[in-house]
């Protein structure tokens, strides 16, 4: 899946007033969301706004989303899947777990830092305390933690079982919440490249990590 477009407007370019077709119109009004969430998160942001900006009516909003919580809703998860698309497409590159697993950390980053405004809305999604998007924000890290418990499995040479899968999602909930620390630190030092960062979290991390795979290579 792409990453969500920086310039929503230049969707609608070749396309004339009132023929807008419905898939390039729903495309724009999400890119047009995630500036708006990002700027003022969901309860800022106000559906007349959102309107204006796009340079439609309401009801035209509505009739794509149906309301302004399955708008934010679709926000979030589709910055889910681009982030994850995007760490699982470097990490296949790679094939030393090491390699892999600084690749998947640069990737990661790079997308905060060409989406900072999605990434905002994923965020916001995530820690905003707000139980109608609790149970998507769980979703998102819960594909994560799967990714990177199977590219852990599969550099130690095994299926991870019942007792290492546990063992794993426990982990990797764990290097997410490191993940996203490291990221909201970012945000106020953003001179800081994504390779440092990746390199930063990878020394303290790798050791563990490797403990783990050789745990669960013995365990086969």
């Amino acid at each position: 899946m792409r990453a969500v477009p920086s310039s929503p407007d230049t969707l609608l370019e070749g396309h004339r007033p009132g023929r807008v077709p419905r898939a390039v119109r729903s495309e724009q009004l999400l890119g047009v969301a995630d500036r708006l969430f990002a700027e003022r998160s969901f309860h800022g942001a106000s559906m007349d706004e959102l309107a204006r900006r796009a340079g439609v009516s309401k009801p035209v909003i509505y009739d794509h989303f149906g309301s302004k919580e399955q708008l934010f809703a679709t926000c979030v998860r589709r910055t889910g899947e681009a982030l994850a698309e995007q760490v699982r497409t470097a990490v296949r590159k790679e094939s030393e777990p090491r390699a892999r697993l600084r690749a998947g950390s640069i990737a990661y980053f790079r997308f905060l830092a060409e989406q900072m405004q999605a990434w905002a809305v994923l965020f916001d999604a995530q820690e905003g305390g707000d139980a109608r998007f609790a149970a998507e924000a769980a979703r998102i890290r819960h594909r994560q933690s799967e990714l990177m418990i199977d590219l852990m499995a599969e550099s130690a040479g095994t299926e991870a079982g019942h007792e290492g899968r546990a063992m794993l999602e426990a982990m990797t909930l764990a290097i997410a919440g490191a993940y996203e620390s490291l990221s909201l630190w970012w945000r106020e030092h953003p001179e800081v490249p994504p390779e440092q960062l990746a390199d930063w979290i990878l020394d303290l991390l790798w050791p563990g990590l490797e403990g783990l795979m050789t745990q669960l290579a013995a365990s086969r």
